[in-house]
């Protein structure tokens, strides 16, 4: 039987960001009649050293996907930044929708996200095409980055003196986490939109559209893509788009 329940929306946030960074948005997503969970990724904390590790992002978003399919929810992802390569390795088919109206997982949205073929890692990416990026990483020697630049790089779109305000919640990262290679690939089995910020200076433009690219030619046929003309935070300056997109996605799986 198809399920009844509202369709839900997984936010996997970025590394340096916070679920409350999310929260105005997740209030207009819950307005316009979604379910919204934005699990806190363990390894974006200002832990040093590090206190978590890859899998442990990969276990907050699987249990988040769990208790929304044992609720009888379908479920679109939307993944921002990092989250990107957690929804590639935590989105495995056994969290897919059985394809007959049932609960799981039905699409995919990567937002200016990180998107990297299985077998490679975000190294390889850089090495490919360069690491085309304004991000001023302060490194430290435990292996924790900061950005140092968050007001040009995250909210260059962003009012100056509400940008200063928005990157004081900023958190570290840990930047093996970033690093291993990728082994999933939930982008060749689901439908899914990648969304390129045009005035993006975390992940510049020439080198979201490389990703995409390799992705298609890695076996993404299904990929389609839009655009919106915002820094690396439209869900922040330019919510209304990212709604829109989002709600066309839930038109086509109701």
């Amino acid at each position: 039987m198809a399920s009844k329940e509202p369709v839900a929306v997984l936010i996997i946030h970025g590394a340096y960001f916070l679920p409350s960074a999310w929260d105005n948005f997740s209030n207009r997503l819950t307005q316009a009649g979604l379910i919204v969970r934005c699990p806190r990724l363990p390894s974006c904390n200002d832990s040093q050293p590090p206190t978590s590790l890859l899998k442990d992002d990969l276990q907050a978003v699987r249990s988040a996907a769990k208790n929304l399919i044992a609720s009888n929810h379908k479920i679109i992802v939307l993944a921002h930044s990092y989250g990107g390569i957690v929804a590639s390795e935590a989105i495995t088919p056994d969290l897919y929708s059985d394809g007959l109206g049932g609960s799981g997982v039905v699409s995919l949205i990567y937002l200016s996200a990180w998107l990297i073929v299985p077998g490679e890692s975000l190294q390889d990416v850089f090495a490919r095409h360069g690491a085309q990026s304004e991000v001023d990483l302060g490194m430290h020697s435990d292996e924790v980055v900061s950005a140092k630049n968050a007001p040009e790089s995250f909210y260059n779109d962003i009012e100056r003196g509400e940008a200063e305000e928005m990157a004081k919640g900023n958190v570290t990262h840990h930047w093996t986490v970033a690093m291993g290679k990728i082994g999933h690939a939930p982008w060749k089995d689901l439908p899914m939109i990648y969304v390129f910020c045009l005035r993006d200076k975390a992940i510049l433009g020439p080198l979201q559209k490389a990703m995409v690219e390799d992705a298609v030619n890695a076996g993404g046929d299904g990929i389609v893509t839009e655009s919106i003309d915002s820094g690396h935070c439209p869900f922040l300056s330019k919510p209304e788009e990212v709604q829109r997109i989002i709600e066309g996605v839930v038109s086509s799986v109701k």
